[in-house]
This record gives structure tokens, C-alpha cells and sequence, in this order.
């Protein structure tokens, strides 16, 4: 019996490890891509924190489609630098992490179950939104990626329902991100003057959120727009928060905050696992 007793319980072991959690990340600016930073050295120490993934599914800010929902089918998909007026290097960084058609197929099928129509799309590349926080927790660019689409025009219970299609996908030990900012507010970054009480405005914003993630309100946070101080100005647009419902709603909406940082006074990086 004991040895019975032994494999079963390292069969759970084995099963339990191969459960991967879900994250939000604020990924920032794209200059982390060459400057280290307390949240660049953060991200760099979570890929080692975790169990190594077979493949990781993505929701970036920066891909954000207005009617089908897109999932990148290419086995080999380009680095995209969508991004300005940065230093030349950057631009000269490629991560080369291969897709998994598989798995987008996969996750298509998921979707288009539900009635909702999905399409893969081979041509799509990296975002920055998806490559800069990856390229630091998995530099060796040998794990398989598929990002999905967010929709800004459908909103947070949306994103979160593509969440929780995919939440299956936690136990067949894939990764899901949703890449973002938990603050984003860019004008205001270079606004002059500055408005005079934003570092509050951005301090009740996100304290708001860390307490409504921990109480696990999930309604209160889907109604976040309605609810949270300052909303509009920690987010006059919706592209950076999303990201955040479709982590949530791949799990069971246990919530612990992993990081916590501002730069530029007002930009807000938090980081959330989800289990």
C-alpha cells in the first residue's frame, strides 16, 4: 500500500507541476529592451522562477483587431519594431521564437466552438508587447509562441471570456500572458504642466485594482470603467488594461501580485499571477 500510495501521489505531483499559472505583465517601454531596470530585472528573474512551458499564448496591448479575432498561425513569425524615434540597436534586436500553427489551430477551434469566428494569420509577427518581456524571460527563444488578438470595441468581459476558453490550455503546461500596463497614460507622460494631482490619480487607480484582484471582485473589476477612480485617466484608452481580463479569466481568479514599480512618475508596472 505505501508504495502504491507513493506513485499515486507523485502522479499528482507530476500532474500539479504541469499546471502553469497566468500572468499579467506591464511591459513597459520599449527601451527595456536594452536598459536594465527593477522591472527589466524582474521579468528576466520570472522565466527562471517558473516551471518552463511548452508553449506560451499571448495577448499584447499592440495587437488589438476590430471585428475577427486573429491567432498567429506562422511556424517562424518575423520581430516587429513598432516603435519610434528609439536608439538604432533596437531595432537591430530580433526574437526568434517559433510559432506552433499546432496550437493556434488548436485555439481556433476553442473559439470558433463558442460561435465566435477566429481566423489564423501567418504573416503576423511579434509586437513588442509580445517579444521585449520575452525575449528577458526566455532568452534562449526556444519556447513556441501564439499571440491572440485583443478587441478594445468589445471590452473587458470579452477579453475575459477568451480567458476562460483557453483556461484548458493552463493544463497542458502552457503559459498565457496578457502583456500590457496597468497604468497608460503617454500623453500626460509629456504633458507640461503637469496635472498636478496625477501621481495620486495613478496611486488610487492601482491600489484599486491590487484590492478588487485580491478580494477576487471580479465584477466590480469587469465594470472597471464605472468603478475605479480615475479610470479614464489612468487609461484614456482601454488597449493596456485588457490584456489583464484574459489572465484573469484563465483562471480561478486567485490573484498575487509579484511586482510593483512606477517610472516617469506615472507609469504604473505591476505584475499579477493568477492561478
Amino acid at each position: 500500500l505505501g508504495d502504491v500510495y507513493k506513485r499515486q501521489n507523485s502522479l499528482l505531483v507530476k500532474v500539479f507541476s504541469m499546471t502553469q499559472p497566468a500572468l499579467f505583465l506591464s511591459h513597459g517601454s520599449p527601451i527595456m529592451a536594452i536598459e536594465q531596470s527593477a522591472t527589466a530585472n524582474f521579468i528576466a528573474s520570472l522565466g527562471q522562477s517558473l516551471n518552463t512551458p511548452s508553449a506560451i499564448v499571448i495577448f499584447s496591448a499592440h495587437f488589438d483587431q476590430a471585428s475577427n479575432i486573429k491567432i498567429t498561425a506562422g511556424a517562424a513569425p518575423k520581430t516587429i519594431h513598432d516603435f519610434y524615434n528609439f536608439p538604432t540597436q533596437m531595432y537591430n534586436i530580433h526574437y526568434r521564437a517559433p510559432g506552433s500553427p499546432k496550437l493556434a489551430n488548436t485555439i481556433a477551434n476553442y473559439f470558433n466552438s463558442e460561435g465566435l469566428n477566429a481566423v489564423l494569420d501567418t504573416e503576423h509577427g511579434w509586437d513588442h508587447g509580445v517579444w521585449i518581456p520575452l525575449r528577458l524571460m526566455y532568452p534562449h527563444a526556444n519556447i513556441p509562441i501564439v499571440q491572440v488578438s485583443i478587441n478594445t470595441r468589445l471590452g473587458a468581459k470579452t477579453m475575459y471570456k477568451y480567458g476562460q476558453l483557453l483556461a484548458p490550455l493552463r493544463e497542458q503546461n502552457i503559459l498565457i500572458i496578457g502583456s500590457g500596463g496597468i497604468s497608460h497614460n503617454l500623453r500626460e507622460i509629456f504633458k507640461s504642466p503637469a496635472t498636478p494631482n496625477r501621481v495620486q490619480m495613478v496611486d488610487e487607480f492601482t491600489h484599486w485594482v491590487e484590492q478588487k484582484l485580491i478580494a477576487q471582485n471580479t465584477q466590480a473589476l469587469l465594470n472597471y470603467l464605472n468603478e475605479a477612480p480615475h479610470a479614464l485617466f489612468n487609461h484614456p484608452t482601454q488597449e493596456h488594461f485588457l490584456p489583464l481580463f484574459a489572465a484573469l479569466g484563465s483562471s480561478d481568479g486567485k490573484a498575487k501580485k509579484i511586482h510593483e514599480d512606477i517610472e516617469m512618475d506615472i507609469l504604473a508596472l505591476d505584475a499579477y499571477k493568477f492561478y
